[in-house]
């Protein structure tokens, strides 16, 4: 995998679009939402609003198939540390402001702002899915989850994320991004722990050496 590849992967995981030069579409529209889908809104909120800690594996699956592994750390509000195992070579480290994503196997650096994302809506101290971030376009509800897709506000076009919860009991356990391309990355969440202690240094914004 070419370093831009890898580095487009591992914006996937944080939900930034990478649809460059991706035709024009027309902008998703606000979801209609029944009182039962606005209760599971609100329930979503309120779950991720309470997660401060979360320490998991997980599978990514790209958009021709290929699939990565690896350890994601959450330490809400702001700080996300996601270490792909090898052959990937891929290090992203959110330190409350911006996105670090590291190729380890040219010590290549890029960044991207928190906010540019729809996955630092995930990074805030209160998590909002209406407002001036973000809007709901889907709520829907296969057996035994839940999934409630977002797009950016400032950018509707852009893309869209996905979250999916388990319902027994309510809990997040995959995202899925859309790009402008159209194109699908999922990421699964494999034995997740919450509310476990998280070392500073996890989320300590990696330097060139």
């Amino acid at each position: 995998m070419t370093g831009f590849r890898r580095f487009a992967r591992a914006l996937l995981i944080v939900g930034a679009a990478v649809g460059f030069g991706a035709p024009a579409q027309a902008a998703p529209k606000a979801a209609e939402l029944s009182p039962h889908q606005a209760e599971v809104v609100r329930q979503a909120e309120q779950t991720l609003g309470a997660l401060k800690t979360l320490r998991a594996r997980f599978l990514q699956v790209a958009p021709g198939g290929e699939m990565s592994e690896g350890t994601l750390y959450l330490s809400r509000p702001g700080r996300l540390r996601v270490e792909y195992d090898p052959p990937t070579g891929v290090l992203v480290v959110a330190n409350g402001s911006y996105f670090t994503f590291v190729d380890t196997k040219v010590d290549q650096f890029s960044y991207l702002d928190i906010d540019s994302t729809p996955a630092g809506l995930l990074l805030k101290p209160e998590v909002r899915f209406s407002g001036r971030d973000v809007r709901v376009t889907r709520v829907a509800e296969p057996p035994g989850v839940a999934e409630i897709t977002v797009v950016q506000e400032k950018d509707p076009t852009a893309g869209s994320l996905t979250l999916v919860f388990t319902t027994q009991p309510f809990a997040l356990a995959q995202w899925r991004v859309i790009d402008a391309q159209g194109l699908v990355t999922s990421v699964t969440l494999q034995n997740p722990e919450t509310g476990v202690a998280l070392q500073d240094t996890l989320f300590r914004t990696p330097r060139p050496r």
